[in-house]
């Protein structure tokens, strides 16, 4: 009796972690740490980053600040709106809005806080 239960509950124990690996789910990994002698580039950094992170809820529904492509980068640099500050990189808001305390905070690693600052100090470039 003692040996059915254990052979049960390993194949239990085993078809629940074979369910459970088989979900998708969409899977964002951060780049290293951004070297700052390099460019950040929009479309191979910044636009995965939304892809992965923002576009669920900022894709031109209800929230404002459509971040999907083509025309995110349009729109973050929409001159009647204080996204980029490229005078002021730390003050932008699509940066203070990711940094610990921001409103979006949760979504943001430290790695995507540090290249979105260093693509703006960079000049914000569609590159």
């Amino acid at each position: 009796m003692k040996k059915t239960l254990k052979l049960l509950t390993i194949s239990g124990i085993a078809c629940m972690m074979a369910f459970l690996t088989s979900c998708e789910k969409k899977y964002y990994v951060a780049p290293p740490p951004p070297d700052p002698t390099v460019p950040v580039s929009y479309e191979m950094d910044m636009q995965p980053f939304f892809d992965a992170k923002c576009i669920d809820c900022h894709n031109g529904g209800g929230v404002p600040l459509d971040l999907t492509s083509p025309g995110s980068y349009e729109n973050l640099l929409d001159p009647s709106k204080d996204y980029i500050d490229i005078d002021t990189p730390e003050n932008s808001s699509l940066y203070t809005k990711i940094i610990p305390g921001g409103s979006m905070e949760s979504f943001a690693t430290q790695v995507d806080r540090d290249m979105t600052l260093l693509w703006i100090e960079q000049g914000a470039k569609d590159n």
